[in-house]
């Protein structure tokens, strides 16, 4: 991969920022760990997992957050609030969005399955129609030349 003097410019001025933030940058890099976890096992094109299990766990570790910038900003104060109860507080936030994302898809999938089944039903209605109306060799996928021989076909009929 080629880095450009513009991307270069952008990853020294993150790293900046990090190290003038670190105790944040501590904080939220140990309670985000589930979303980095989901940005790399979601595949799909719109990575929806990573969105819903990043928000709810973001969400969770904003409390955090706030109480180590309204303190006393420093690495001490970050690293006494990644207590065990605070990480598992955090990651449960984390669940959470995997539980969410698990549902919606569950729901969604079900939502498709009754609109398909209905799709279908219409379409085996309107086969039926189609059958009575043209008779049952349109629909088994006959040819014309083959239903010739059947009936008499007049070119000059009117539909």
């Amino acid at each position: 991969m080629k880095l450009g003097w513009k991307n270069i410019i952008l990853i020294l001025a993150a790293v900046l920022v990090c190290l003038v933030f670190l105790p944040s940058t501590i904080l939220l890099m140990s309670g985000m760990i589930p979303t980095f976890v989901a940005f790399i096992v979601d595949r799909t094109k719109e990575q929806l997992k990573f969105l819903t299990v990043g928000c709810m766990n973001l969400a969770f570790c904003f409390p955090f957050w706030l109480d180590l910038v309204t303190s006393t900003h420093d690495v001490a104060r970050a690293l006494q609030i990644l207590s065990p109860k605070s990480l598992l507080t955090m990651y449960m936030g984390a669940a959470l969005g995997y539980v969410i994302e698990w549902v919606f898809v569950f729901i969604y999938i079900h939502i498709a399955h009754q609109k398909n089944k209905m799709r279908f039903k219409a379409l085996t209605k309107h086969r039926s129609a189609l059958e009575e109306k043209w008779g049952g060799g349109v629909i088994a996928g006959k040819r014309l030349s083959d239903l010739e021989g059947e009936k008499s076909f007049d070119s000059n009929a009117s539909l």
